[in-house]
């Protein structure tokens, strides 16, 4: 009996345990969802002033930026008119200076049609560029210009031909043309040379394929290299006998005497070791 009693005892105990322990479980699950609301409800409150702040920034930063693109609208037209209201004059994008390479210059030459490929050249083609040149004589030596003909430049951009600045194809007025103004984009440093070699010569060029980007190391076209050539290449031997001439003082009025008069070139081919 006493047994018994004991029994219900614990499980009295162990009821009211289990009860407390719901209750307090439902307490801290209440305090936990009362607690996670009012949280969630407090940053929904930050989130909207943070938010109204942000926008009103963005407001601002929208407005500041317009009132910038407005003045510079106002400097650049400003700037276009000019202190006496006229338009300045803009670089149109087909501008030779826009279309010369950086570190380059546009020189134009004169070249009759025929030296420039016959007039079949057009801007954007590229050129190896020869000069035919008249070597003078020592000023106290009676002796006759040297010519020579030689590659001066490799690989030269042609800008223009004339006035145009595109590669139209159109080659029927530039062939009818006895001359065309060339221009070409080089060095400084060629620039010069270039000048001088026209202004002591004439030049022609020669028009290279697209992918043709070599330079090569040429020899000066001359009498001498042309016998040489023909010799290596065909077997023949040009014999080119070297000018005479009187040797004397300036002004002395000394006349060459008989049989020394001035011997003028002339060329003889030998096939196989026997004169044609």
């Amino acid at each position: 009996m006493n047994l018994n009693l004991e029994n219900k005892r614990q499980v009295l105990i162990i009821a009211v345990a289990v009860l407390l322990g719901l209750t307090a479980a439902l307490l801290t699950g209440n305090h936990i969802e009362s607690s996670i609301k009012q949280q969630t409800a407090d940053l929904a409150k930050e989130f909207k002033k943070n938010d109204a702040i942000y926008r009103e920034e963005v407001e601002n930063l929208k407005k500041e930026i317009q009132l910038l693109a407005s003045r510079q609208m106002a400097v650049a037209q400003q700037q276009a008119t000019g202190p006496a209201g006229a338009p300045s004059a803009e670089i149109p994008k087909s501008s030779l200076a826009l279309r010369t390479p950086p570190g380059k210059r546009a020189l134009t030459v004169l070249i009759d049609a025929l030296s420039a490929v016959g007039g079949l050249i057009n801007p954007g083609d590229y050129v190896d560029i020869m000069a035919h040149l008249k070597i003078p004589s020592p000023a106290n030596l009676k002796l006759p210009e040297e010519k020579v003909t030689a590659v001066l430049f490799q690989n030269i951009q042609v800008l223009a031909v004339g006035t145009n600045l595109q590669a139209t194809g159109g080659y029927e007025q530039q062939q009818q043309a006895r001359s065309l103004n060339i221009t070409l984009a080089v060095e400084p440093e060629e620039a010069g040379l270039l000048t001088f070699a026209q202004n002591n010569g004439t030049l022609q060029l020669v028009l290279r394929a697209p992918q043709e980007t070599e330079i090569r190391m040429l020899q000066t076209a001359s009498w001498e290299a042309l016998s040489d050539y023909v010799l290596d290449k065909h077997g023949m031997e040009l014999t080119i006998p070297r000018s005479r001439t009187m040797i004397q003082p300036v002004g002395t009025g000394i006349a060459p005497a008989k049989g020394d008069e001035e011997v003028k070139p002339y060329i003889q081919i030998f096939r196989s070791g026997k004169e044609l």
